[in-house]
Order: C-alpha cells, then structure tokens, then sequence
C-alpha cells in the first residue's frame, strides 16, 4: 500500500487517508496483584482517589496501562497494535521485579481502534443522512454526523469538511472494509463523485 503524503494526494482521486490514533487492548496477566508493591518500588506509578486501581505511564512506546488486584489491566494510548506485547512485557518486568507471582501467561485482547482519515473533499452532510441509514444528524447540537455500521461493526463521525473518525473496529482490516464502502456509498450518491473514480486507502 503506498505512502503517498496528504500533501502529495490529488483531491480529484478520492484517496481517503487513515491514520491510527488510539488502540486499547485488555490484558489478563494474573489471577491476583499485590498492587501494594508497585507503589512501594515505582514512583511514576499512580493511585489515584476513588479509582480501584493504579495508572502507569510508559514513554516508549507511548501508553497508559490502568492495572487492577484482579490481575487485569487495560491499555490505551498506542496507535500500534504492534506495540501492545511490548508494553505488555515492560509491566510484567516491572512486576516480577516487586516479586509479583503471575499465574498465567499474558491474555490480549483488543477492544477498540481509533481512526481519524480525511476524504480530502467537502461532503453534504444533509445530502449524507437521507443517503445512508442508521445515521444521526442534529448540526444544532453537534457539527459532525453519526453513521452506525452493523457489519463490520464500527461508528462513523463523518464532518462537512471531508474528515471522518471511526470507532469500535478491533482490528485494522475491518476498518479498512468499512471505509471503503462508505466511500462507495457517498459515490454511488454522488457525494463524492463518480463512483469509478475511487482508487483506494492509504493508512498511514
């Protein structure tokens, strides 16, 4: 898939532009933790008043790991899934350093991927809800439109300037699906444009 810059992209063509913006992931790595040890050893490990939980933050890669005594933790902040058995491993350092015992190797599992992308050409919001179905548009309240897509299963927040915001797809492939038909839907309104000028996506 090409690499092509925003900067490069002809607004004729139609290439919408994706780019990863939040991953977060749950991860089971024990049946029980001592959370007591972490705060003991870790300084830039947080409590924080009415949560049941610690916050960590890692710098490299990029992340907030919110971990609980269940032995659960949830991570957010990466905008690589590639990056989740990294940060992952980072912790369970840090835990068997405390003299943690983990009873059970890390479980992961992705909830949600956040995606921002960008058509690169104004789209008639009112022209948009009568076309697609399951959407929400009240500009009075909120600018952007809501556009619910059962399969795959994501939510689109599409805005008349051409970006969109997709949420609730677990892995990229799915995002990909779903961005395409969308721009096929727009096309065959002619929203977009012709529907056989669309030439593909470029995540980025």
């Amino acid at each position: 898939m090409s690499s092509s810059s925003v900067s490069e992209i002809e607004p004729k063509k139609n290439i919408v532009t994706l780019k990863i913006e939040n991953v977060v992931a749950s991860v089971r790595i024990s049946s029980y933790l001592n959370l007591d040890l972490l705060i003991e050893r870790y300084r830039d490990v947080e409590k924080k008043e009415n949560f049941p939980g610690l916050v960590i933050k890692i710098k490299k890669p990029k992340s907030t790991i919110l971990i609980f005594r269940s032995g659960k933790m949830v991570i957010t902040g990466t905008k690589n899934i590639k990056n989740i058995p990294i940060i992952v491993e980072k912790v369970v350092k840090r835990l068997t350093a405390t003299g943690c015992e983990l009873d059970m190797e890390p479980e992961i599992k992705v909830e949600n991927i956040v995606a921002s992308g960008n058509f690169h050409t104004p789209i008639n919001l009112d022209l948009t809800s009568i076309t697609l179905e399951r959407t929400i548009y009240e500009p009075e309240v909120f600018p952007g439109l809501i556009y619910k897509v059962p399969v795959p299963k994501v939510c689109f927040l599409i805005f008349s300037s051409g970006k969109i915001i997709c949420t609730g797809a677990k892995k990229e492939a799915k995002i990909r699906i779903a961005v395409r038909d969308l721009a096929i839907k727009l096309k065959e309104a002619d929203i977009l444009g012709r529907k056989d000028n669309f030439d593909g996506l470029d995540l980025y």
